[in-house]
């Protein structure tokens, strides 16, 4: 199994895979454009504390994008694997987003956990990134696929290809 995140050998929340808009780990977007973001993710509890709560959030940028485990897991070597799906919006301002994915323990709220994860961002790491930006995109004659520029502040994507819309 490849992960995004950590290896196996290590307790806690790991994302193992993630698809942006059907796009993989990388989006091109729209500001303000919908997202759908999916994936699949494995928890485990390590054997001397078999009974701590694991919160796996994450991130979109540096706010708090959503909770995708909140509950007790399996005691290692036993891991619990699951999926998560959920829409959202890409911020309205153009730029590139990380999304990362951190683990934090017995938190009562998946908020108080997020914050704590920003304090200590020992256990987060970049799953998948959305660069939001404006498309120009201009037709070529003879040509079947659109060829289209986007422009985010300090970065220009050329591109060749049918964008999904």
């Amino acid at each position: 199994m490849s992960l995004l995140f950590e290896d196996l050998s290590t307790v806690g929340g790991y994302v193992t895979a993630i698809d942006i808009n059907g796009q993989g780990k990388s989006a091109f977007l729209k500001p303000d454009e919908r997202l759908i973001i999916s994936g699949k993710y494995v928890v485990q509890n390590p054997k001397d504390h078999p009974t701590r709560t694991v919160q796996l959030i994450l991130f979109l940028g540096q706010g708090f994008l959503k909770c995708i485990y909140n509950d007790v897991p399996p005691v290692e070597p036993d891991v619990e694997e699951g999926t998560f799906s959920f829409r959202c919006h890409v911020p309205e301002m153009a730029g590139r987003y990380l999304i990362r994915a951190g683990w934090a323990y017995n938190w009562p709220w998946p908020e108080d956990a997020y914050k704590y994860l920003l304090a200590y961002p020992r256990s987060i790491e970049t799953v998948g990134e959305v660069t939001a930006g404006v498309f120009i995109e201009r037709p070529i004659s003879g040509m079947s696929l659109l060829p289209y520029l986007m422009l985010v502040p300090g970065v220009i994507f050329l591109g060749l290809g049918a964008r999904k819309k």
